[in-house]
């Protein structure tokens, strides 16, 4: 039976786990994203921004730039392990504007009308109260404030399937965790539900692709433990885990090219307002 605090539990060990080596090994996915995420918002100096889900701070460094000196962005997030890595950030790059907090982003402790703009880097997927995320979201922006958010795409092609396909062939080597019912968000049609129904307005939604490009079959194995993809690979025991690893290295060998193993991500960057 799904129970969403221990779901929440679940994924928050995850990242803690993973937070060491997170968009620290292969490509910078999400510091790049992070980055394209900020410049969708359009955040101007002096803003006040909240960054739910932080992480290490691919969307709060960069926010931080934009707002100024004169403006602040908070970040947050569940993850002690994200958390203890976010601050390590904010000190090394002195980013006085800036400060993380541990909190549930299903559970705002802040004052109504307290933010310019909310900012979610692909995270609004593994809330398992996402109404409540969302109601939230809008009782802590300032009228007019709002919402820039970006989660995967569906996407159905050649190299999916294999993929979903080597993923199945494993199912039954994985060892149970605890599940909630939770929204993909991967279709304009979807988001566009869910922010409307939420109580959102003027909602824009800009599909992205960006293709990364790994070095080594190393180096792609070492970069799936540091991130979300770790969550799969933790329930298999060491020799299921072998076996994956060694069919998983002949698809990507299949794919390598000149430049290297490509990864293609395909997004969906939306952004709403919350009625003046």
């Amino acid at each position: 039976m799904s129970d969403p605090k221990d779901f929440k539990t679940h994924i928050s060990g995850v990242f803690s786990r993973a937070s060491s080596s997170y968009d620290r090994t292969g490509p910078r996915f999400f510091s790049h994203l992070g980055t394209k995420l900020v410049e969708f918002a359009r955040i101007p100096p002096g803003a006040q921004v909240l960054d739910v889900a932080c992480g290490r701070g691919a969307v709060f460094v960069p926010a931080s730039t934009a707002v100024s000196a004169t403006g602040q962005v908070i970040g947050i997030d569940i993850s002690e392990g994200m958390i203890e890595q976010a601050r390590s950030e904010v000190s090394v790059q002195g980013l006085a504007n800036t400060k993380v907090l541990k909190m549930d982003a299903e559970s705002l402790d802040f004052p109504d009308s307290s933010f310019d703009f909310i900012l979610c880097g692909l995270c609004l997927f593994f809330f398992p109260n996402l109404d409540q995320a969302l109601t939230g979201f809008l009782r802590v922006l300032k009228s007019g404030g709002r919402l820039a958010a970006s989660t995967f795409q569906a996407v159905e092609d050649a190299r999916t399937k294999r993929w979903d396909e080597l993923d199945d062939a494993f199912k039954d080597y994985l060892k149970p965790v605890p599940t909630a019912q939770t929204k993909k968000l991967d279709s304009e049609a979807e988001i566009r539900q869910v922010l409307s129904q939420a109580g959102f307005s003027a909602i824009e939604v800009m599909p992205q692709e960006e293709t990364f490009y790994f070095n080594s079959e190393d180096e792609w194995w070492q970069t799936a433990w540091s991130y979300g993809y770790r969550g799969f690979l933790e329930r298999m025991e060491a020799d299921a885990i072998a076996r994956y690893k060694k069919q998983a290295t002949e698809l990507i060998r299949e794919e390598k090219t000149e430049r290297g193993i490509p990864d293609t991500w395909r997004l969906l960057y939306s952004k709403a307002q919350k009625p003046p």
